[in-house]
């Protein structure tokens, strides 16, 4: 995918090249094959590791795998893909606020770099760059930076209460002999049935993540390391630089989400369905609930684009008080958009249908505040 080879020699080449894959391919089977020494900690301590290792520097590459199911929402292609495909990444992180990854793909690369100033973005096929500033957005599309083992497992870490979470065998992960916690959800609402991690012991970093959805056979979605390093990069690696023939743009809203948080003439309320806002500022984008009762809410001016338009005429609708409202369904994320009034409400979260039901009931009677 990423080699060429030249025409002398091909055929032998790729001999060569499948037997090595071949032997690279078995090694970690009979590896994980020996018995992996456990780690005394207990599942809580190993908890609070997870949620503490964020200053932790590390180096490497890992793959996500979804088998979420979504469609194919407009202007969401590239977070449909990310829920729905394997992700390839090679991540240089020093800490919170340095930090780059980049997703590798068949013709290039996308690149996100990030600084106490905001992020660059770089996409080697189309040869653009952009800039934005300023802090991280409360409410945006995920990115393949969020897949990354230690992201999504402290994530998942940070929603779990000390009585969900108990130890389960360890594994051997990217070389490194990784203690595993479960956490189990209490709440009856949550579409989440299990997260488990595989964890360094020493700095509680997360290295293998695995969430299963209630009701499916196996994980639906996977995020581990296949090579790591803990050491802190190179700092000239985190340093974008622009090259000669590059676009640049700056964009302080790249994704939908952030676009309608920041000019969405709309303000949400601060309790939705009997769920506390968790964004900080009432906006036209936030999120709501506790733990893994996690619900997203978008309210925006009803001036759908045709392509919206022809994506909602193709889902499932279910009517209810809020009118008629298009629906996705998966194992693991529900959905909900429908119009009441002149504004546009999008709903989605780790949540059962029945609660962006209630969710959406509410929002068609209460209508939005403005600002």
């Amino acid at each position: 995918m990423l080699f060429g080879w030249g025409p002398a020699r091909r055929g032998w080449r790729w001999v060569a090249v499948g037997v090595g894959v071949g032997v690279l391919v078995a090694l970690p089977v009979v590896v994980r094959g020996l018995p992996v020494p456990d780690s005394s900690v207990s599942a809580v301590g190993l908890l609070e590791r997870v949620k503490a290792s964020a200053t932790v520097p590390y180096q490497g590459y890992a793959e996500s795998r979804g088998r979420i199911g979504l469609p194919d929402v407009p202007r969401a292609g590239r977070v449909v893909a990310l829920l729905g495909e394997t992700t390839r990444m090679r991540a240089w992180v020093a800490g919170p606020e340095s930090w780059r990854v980049d997703e590798l793909t068949p013709v290039g690369e996308r690149d996100l770099y990030r600084d106490r100033w905001g992020t660059w973005s770089w996409d080697s096929g189309e040869r653009r760059a952009v800039a934005t500033g300023g802090e991280e957005a409360a409410v945006r599309f995920a990115r393949p930076a969020d897949l990354l083992p230690p992201e999504l497992g402290r994530r998942v870490a940070a929603a779990a209460e000390p009585g969900e979470v108990g130890r389960i065998a360890p594994r051997r992960v990217a070389g490194v002999e990784a203690p595993g916690l479960r956490i189990t959800p209490r709440s009856p609402d949550t579409t989440v049935a299990r997260a488990d991690l595989w964890v360094e012991p020493a700095t509680g970093l997360p290295l293998r993540v695995e969430l299963t959805a209630r009701g499916a056979a196996g994980p639906v979605l996977t995020s581990a390391f296949l090579d790591l390093r803990r050491q802190a990069p190179d700092p000239a690696l985190l340093r974008f630089s622009v090259p000669d023939d590059a676009e640049v743009q700056s964009d302080d809203a790249p994704d939908v989400a952030r676009a309608i948080d920041r000019f969405s003439p709309f303000v949400l309320p601060d309790l939705l369905a009997g769920e506390p806002r968790r964004t900080q500022v009432a906006r036209a984008a936030s999120t709501y609930g506790r733990g893994f009762d996690l619900v997203a809410a978008l309210a925006f001016p009803a001036r759908f684009t045709t392509r919206t338009r022809e994506f909602l005429a193709k889902v499932p609708t279910r009517s209810g008080p809020w009118g008629t409202a298009s629906v996705v369904a998966t194992p693991l994320l529900n959905g909900m958009v429908f119009e009441r009034d002149g504004v546009a409400y999008a709903l989605a979260g780790t949540v059962t249908q029945p609660v962006l039901e209630r969710a959406a009931a509410e929002l068609a009677r209460d209508g939005v505040g403005s600002r």
